[in-house]
């Protein structure tokens, strides 16, 4: 026999459409968002990683100016590594842009075809798919190389160049005036010139070798060849290679920040389960007592009304995952194509999505709903015939002051609704934190940026491969050395850039430390970051030889441009077991002339410039669907929470109506007491807001290799407040509308 109750389903959906379609506005939005974003960033981290190994990036690469001849190779190689030519060509085409030509590689870092096909005659090449894109070559476009025409046979991606670094001493990558190419063997022999670089790349035969194993054999590799009379211009292994390694540590970084926002939605969907089966129970006391007296048992009832937020939840779920698997995958593999140079990928179902923005909501909504209506079947059946549910209390109505009686009545209408004033302030609270935390991302970067450019040490940083005697009066040595040290916040390690200065810098001269100071300053972003106290001790260990360092912290310097200690160069060098006139940098206002193969990285606060852009680049996306998906959520929550206030005064509007009451004079009485608390919420929950940004930020940020300061302009707070109430305005409309259709008989009814 099927269960009558089940009628009533039809009728529940239609009586409380706008209710339904508000959450699953929410839902459909939060999961197409979270489940879209983490299917493609965990698929292109896979995809990513099985090329690298398919297409046998190399483990390193050296340079020489002549070519090494093959007796040389062969005793290398038998310290357990594969070598292998990798020649190349920089040519200039079009303005000030640069294309490294290779011929194409058959055993080391394989070129992957993203569109069209490899060259095989002289004059054919295939270039760099993201080049291509920012230049606007495409397959069958021609390109000019020292005055000959080569068709473009295809876009390619190369394992070697995920990152497109012209040179690995550039802070930031030039994805418009730097690429690569490859051309047929026939067709290099054209550049066997003087621009030919003699360049060899090179792979260990053991696969399972750990990170300090192959920094010890890289170094017998390079000691090996000079010791042979290779005259290495450039020696440099994969780990270092930022065209190799940069995208290793952006990639799935912006993972925390949407797995935080997920947190967020989770919240608020469980606040929503919780609102709307208190006011269903509310609603249907009457019902409910009723099937109670004929005999249901609490079970029944139970499933019931657990039905309907479960078939919305599954509905809103498969809707969700089906935008967010198919329609949305291309806006968020724009965020990763945009930027690197990387290998096509297929989008995968997502474990780790599906249980967070499926599974997770289901069990909350189904454990909130049995937990309310428990609780609430046990009241007797009379109690829900009469609507007494609340627990009696002998407190006196609170006393107003002697307000007009508009004032009066709006009061006394929001302490009757107190709790579910409350509740809208907390929704509001939830709305306020996701929407700011979507438009609050991008003045943010731009504030670090401009913090990193203040505080730059020097109008220039040179990093040295060995050092390099300078006679320049604005030069000053340094030594730069790069250590670990454990975030418990973030669960990992991360990397510190630590200064030897001398005893009385011009660069950094706010800071007091001599040779007989064992003490170090922390960057500021780093003391806050690790949570360290000035007086406090801090470890750190050397990535290559495992030794452990304690210093104690004896203050704090302003420095934004990544994590650095600042000590006395003596005491690094000893620290280090360096001579103590050791260096292997230079501060300096001016341009120095070194030899590019002398420097190992040149820091310019310009180069900042580049690093925003490429900050905005990676989180761009995600923060605009932020803002979207926030919106949406606002809207939702607003609608859903202020029609249960009107939903519950519905009599007492029945009421006015029969005393005479015209539309317009109950909306200033009921719907202003609403516009009143929704934009007392908005004002109130500002402070609140940044409080939990701030938390919701160093979650987000707990995989950045840096530090960036809550920074929230004036203007975003006015922002928020004015979105509120243009989205309450909007929704008020239709609440304005429901009010005309309350009908005078509501007050025939017996309610009690």
């Amino acid at each position: 026999m099927r269960n009558p109750l089940n009628k009533r389903l039809i009728r529940d959906l239609k009586h409380n459409a706008g209710r339904y379609i508000a959450v699953a506005v929410i839902m459909i939005a939060s999961i197409a968002l979270l489940s879209g974003f983490l299917a493609t960033a965990d698929s292109i981290k896979e995809d990513f990683y099985s090329n690298r190994k398919e297409c046998k990036v190399e483990d390193g690469l050296f340079t020489s100016y002549f070519k090494i001849p093959k007796e040389t190779i062969s005793k290398a190689e038998k310290l357990g590594v594969s070598m292998y030519e990798n020649y190349y060509s920089d040519e200039l085409i079009l303005k000030d842009t640069t294309l490294r030509i290779y011929k194409e590689r058959k055993d080391i870092d394989i070129a992957t075809v993203m569109e069209g096909k490899l060259p095989t005659s002289k004059n054919e090449i295939a270039i760099d798919r993201l080049f291509a894109k920012n230049n606007s070559f495409k397959p069958g476009d021609t390109i000019k190389i020292k005055g000959k025409v080569y068709n473009i046979t295809g876009t390619i991606a190369l394992p070697d160049y995920s990152s497109l670094f012209e040179k690995n001493s550039n802070l930031m990558m030039e994805t418009k005036y730097f690429g690569v190419a490859i051309v047929s063997d026939a067709a290099f022999s054209d550049f066997n010139d003087s621009s030919l670089v003699y360049n060899y790349s090179y792979h260990f035969k053991d696969r399972n070798l750990d990170k300090k194993k192959k920094a010890d054999l890289s170094e017998e590799l390079k000691k090996n060849l000079v010791n042979n009379g290779v005259s290495l211009t450039n020696f440099c292994t994969a780990a270092n290679n930022q065209s190799i390694s940069f995208i290793e540590s952006d990639m799935g970084s912006d993972v925390p920040m949407m797995k935080v926002f997920c947190y967020i939605t989770i919240a608020i969907m469980a606040f929503v389960f919780a609102i709307i089966i208190m006011s269903t129970i509310d609603e249907e006391a009457p019902i409910i007592g009723t099937l109670l007296s004929n005999g249901y048992s609490k079970y029944e009832i139970l499933s019931h009304y657990i039905k309907m937020p479960i078939i919305i939840t599954l509905l809103s779920a498969s809707i969700g995952n089906l935008i967010g698997y198919i329609v949305l995958p291309s806006a968020f593999k724009a965020m990763y194509y945009n930027s690197y140079s990387l290998p096509q990928c297929t989008i995968k179902i997502n474990r780790e999505a599906f249980i967070l923005t499926t599974i997770i909501p289901i069990c909350i909504m189904i454990l909130i709903n049995i937990l309310a209506l428990t609780l609430k079947l046990n009241i007797s059946p009379l109690r829900f015939l009469r609507r007494d549910l609340k627990k009696h209390s002998n407190n006196k109505p609170v006393k107003l002051p002697a307000f007009k009686f508009v004032s009066r009545f709006r009061l006394r209408v929001i302490l009757q609704n107190k709790a579910n004033y409350l509740m809208l302030f907390i929704g509001i609270f939830l709305g306020s934190v996701i929407l700011l935390f979507g438009l609050g991302m991008q003045p943010m970067i731009n504030h670090y940026v401009d913090e990193i450019k203040q505080s730059s040490i020097a109008g220039y940083q040179y990093i040295l491969k060995s050092p390099v005697d300078i006679k320049e009066d604005s030069a000053e040595k340094f030594t730069m050395y790069s250590f670990k040290t454990y975030y418990v916040g973030g669960k990992r390690d991360v990397d510190v850039s630590t200064y030897g200065i001398a005893d009385k810098s011009k660069y950094l001269s706010k800071l007091s430390l001599d040779k007989n100071n064992a003490g170090v300053y922390l960057s500021d972003g780093l003391m806050k970051k690790l949570g360290s106290s000035v007086g406090g001790n801090i470890k750190f260990t050397d990535p290559y030889s495992n030794d452990v360092y304690t210093l104690k912290i004896i203050g704090s310097y302003d420095y934004s441009s990544g994590f650095a200690i600042f000590m006395n160069n003596e005491q690094l060098n000893k620290l280090l077991k360096y001579n103590k006139d050791y260096y292997n940098g230079y501060f300096s206002n001016k341009k120095l002339n070194i030899e590019d193969k002398f420097v190992a990285t040149v820091i310019t606060p310009n180069d900042m410039v580049k690093l925003g852009q490429q900050m905005t680049s990676s989180f761009g996306s995600s923060m605009y669907m932020c803002i979207v998906v926030a919106i949406l959520i606002y809207i939702s929550l607003m609608y859903i929470l202020t029609k249960i206030v009107i939903d519950k005064n519905a009599l007492y509007i029945s009421y006015m109506k029969v005393f005479g009451y015209e539309d317009n004079e109950i909306r200033k009485l009921y719907l202003h007491a609403t516009t009143i608390v929704v934009i007392a919420s908005l004002i109130i929950g500002l402070p609140l807001n940044y409080v939990a940004l701030k938390y919701c930020f160093l979650l987000a940020l707990a995989k950045m290799n840096g530090y960036m300061d809550i920074f929230i302009p004036a203007y975003l707070y006015v922002a928020i407040v004015a979105i509120g109430v243009i989205s309450y305005l909007v929704i008020n409309y239709f609440h304005v509308q429901r009010v005309k259709r309350i009908r005078m008989a509501e007050a025939l009814k017996n309610r009690d």
